[in-house]
């Protein structure tokens, strides 16, 4: 008996979102191509049909189940920031803010973000997709140099370079959302941790100096309990 008829009613009311759920797990493993309907069917634990009926195409389905997902939230994302009133917090405060709001937008949609990947890497993802994807991350790269322009011309801070600190900020974003789980983070170290590391290096930099007060290298000075008396 196929998966289509051994299905309850109960999985064939909720087949849509079923559907949605393993088109993108499956399209983040293989990419848009190396995904067909009868995978996405089988992992639904449904018909393949249903993906014509409820979507027309796979390119659809993608556009469902990957695309406006994270397009809606980074919309939203947006939106939530210019609705905030700016100009009261602290430089800290103002950057964690903008960092931890990124990272939850981003962290939420993960899987769409992986997706996403994956069918860039096989070279793959769908003209109208690609647009949209691009004009999503284009939004807010250009609120982030907004923000990061104002913040700098009302704080007087100078010698920087916008663009590609701008791009430096949203990568290290963007890599913790996706990677953390490489890089330890939520074992090793919490995620809050990595957000507030992020807002120092940002607002205040690594403070280092620019020679120590001692004219001595500091990897070569010698330990306090290792000096000679």
């Amino acid at each position: 008996m196929t998966a289509a008829h051994s299905a309850t009613p109960s999985v064939r009311g909720r087949g849509r979102q079923l559907l949605l759920d393993a088109a993108r797990d499956l399209f983040a493993e293989r990419g848009f191509k190396g995904t067909s309907t009868r995978d996405i069917a089988e992992r639904a634990g449904v018909s393949e049909v249903m993906i014509f009926r409820h979507f027309g195409s796979k390119a659809n389905l993608f556009q469902e189940a990957v695309v406006e997902p994270f397009t809606s939230f980074m919309q939203r994302y947006l939106a939530d920031y210019h609705a905030r009133e700016h100009g009261k917090l602290t430089p800290e405060e103002e950057g964690r803010a903008l960092y931890s709001g990124l990272f939850e937008v981003l962290r939420a949609e993960r899987d769409a973000l992986l997706a996403l990947m994956a069918a860039r890497q096989f070279d793959d993802l769908p003209d109208t997709a690609s647009a949209e994807v691009e004009a999503a991350f284009r939004q807010v790269l250009a609120l982030l140099e907004e923000v990061v322009a104002t913040e700098a011309e009302e704080r007087h801070i100078i010698d920087f370079d916008l663009v590609p600190t701008v791009r430096v900020m949203f990568s290290m974003v963007l890599a913790t959302a996706l990677h953390g789980d490489w890089l330890g983070i939520g074992h090793t170290v919490s995620y809050d941790r990595i957000l507030d590391s992020m807002t120092q290096l940002t607002v205040r930099g690594l403070r280092v100096p620019e020679r120590p007060s001692t004219g001595q290298s500091p990897r070569k000075r010698a330990a306090p309990h290792s000096r000679r008396r």
